[in-house]
């Protein structure tokens, strides 16, 4: 038995929802990744805790956001200037 129109624009806009849901699993896989990366990399580069430092402050504007952050960003500020 053949499809409807309607039914196979129903299909179709299943299977657009679930590419769309499998590019942003793999969009936040890529950030917890990268996001792990430049953790570990501003906790023994003081160049790079300052930039993360500047960027937090700078970007971050949401107050959810900043809840957040503020106990990460706090250990990064008492560590080392300098390495």
């Amino acid at each position: 038995m053949a499809l409807t129109i309607a039914q196979q624009i129903a299909q179709k806009e299943a299977e657009l929802a679930r590419l769309r849901e499998k590019s942003r699993a793999l969009e936040n896989g890529q950030k917890i990744i990268l996001g792990g990366m430049l953790l570990a990399e501003a906790r023994k580069n003081a160049k790079i805790r300052q930039w993360l430092l500047d960027m937090a402050n700078a970007t971050v504007k949401r107050e959810v956001d900043q809840q957040r952050l503020a106990p990460l960003l706090v250990e990064l500020e008492k560590m080392p200037r300098e390495a």
